[in-house]
């Protein structure tokens, strides 16, 4: 459904780790359900990891830096300034006058649903921040800053993996329920027009 861009920038300087959250949008054009459709495959964002476009995605960045305090037998984490740097890609579509109800409304389902798909994405990202700073925060006193920093780079490259392997797995299981989902927020969304 959608894609996900990661990357870290790593240094050498507590307080909780920064997040910054912007929403770009992309237009969209068209008057029919197939129209839209081919637009979004055509306008979607590009992402690396798949080689395609998406209807949507996010862009997830990490970054920061960490500081040491060496005494005269060791080394250990001072402080940590994470950060993290979000950015969700979303479809606008503005709808031409003739456009029917139908068309509307399935339109909206499928926004609504790459809206809910990147915001989950975001916070799976914001949750292996936390996790990242606290590992790295609790680590063990090493001889010196060396081997601090080295322990320091193997954490980092852990967590991100496994952040990384945490949006696949979703990714996965978001592919696998698509059309139920997809399905039942469709009827939702009837139910609620026919109550209006």
């Amino acid at each position: 459904m959608a894609g996900l861009v990661t990357t870290l920038g790593t240094g050498v300087v507590a307080h909780a780790a920064s997040i910054k959250e912007r929403t770009s949008y992309f237009a969209v054009r068209g008057s029919t359900l197939e129209e839209l459709d081919a637009d979004l495959q055509r306008a979607g964002p590009l992402v690396a990891a798949t080689g395609a476009r998406h209807p949507g995605a996010t862009e997830v960045r990490f970054d920061g830096s960490v500081s040491y305090r060496e005494t005269s037998s060791t080394c250990r984490v001072g402080k940590t300034d994470l950060r993290l740097d979000l950015n969700m890609m979303l479809p606008r579509w503005k709808a031409p006058r003739r456009v029917d109800a139908e068309t509307r409304l399935v339109w909206k389902t499928l926004e609504d649903d790459i809206r809910r798909h990147e915001k989950q994405h975001s916070a799976i990202a914001k949750t292996w921040l936390k996790k990242m700073e606290s590992a790295i925060r609790n680590l063990r006193p090493e001889r010196d800053c060396s081997a601090m920093e080295a322990r320091v780079n193997q954490v980092t490259k852990r967590y991100l993996a496994a952040h990384e392997r945490a949006q696949l797995e979703f990714d996965a299981k978001e592919g696998r329920e698509v059309n139920r989902r997809l399905q039942r927020a469709l009827v939702r969304n009837l139910e609620a027009m026919a109550a209006r």
